[in-house]
């Protein structure tokens, strides 16, 4: 076994990990989820894509990374 492969396979690991992890904190609340990874919701009449494992989203065409939570917060419209 090379020591180069050893490395990617620990590499593999540590990304599964990390994306069970993003998926265990997220908060299904308010969401639609289509599959365990694809979720969506309606942001100011527009669709907002969430993929929980890799915390990425995507709003009004662009692709984003983080925290779609404060992402919300900062962009909702208050009650009226």
């Amino acid at each position: 076994m090379s020591e180069l492969g050893e490395i990617f396979r620990a590499l593999d690991e540590h990304h599964k990990e990390r994306k069970r992890k993003n998926l265990e904190k997220a908060d299904p609340t308010g969401w639609t989820q289509h599959t365990e990874y694809h979720w969506s919701r309606m942001l100011n009449g527009k669709r907002l894509d969430y993929w929980p494992s890799t915390t990425r989203f995507m709003y009004q065409g662009k692709t984003h990374r983080g925290d779609v939570m404060g992402f919300i917060r900062k962009r909702e419209e208050p009650p009226t």
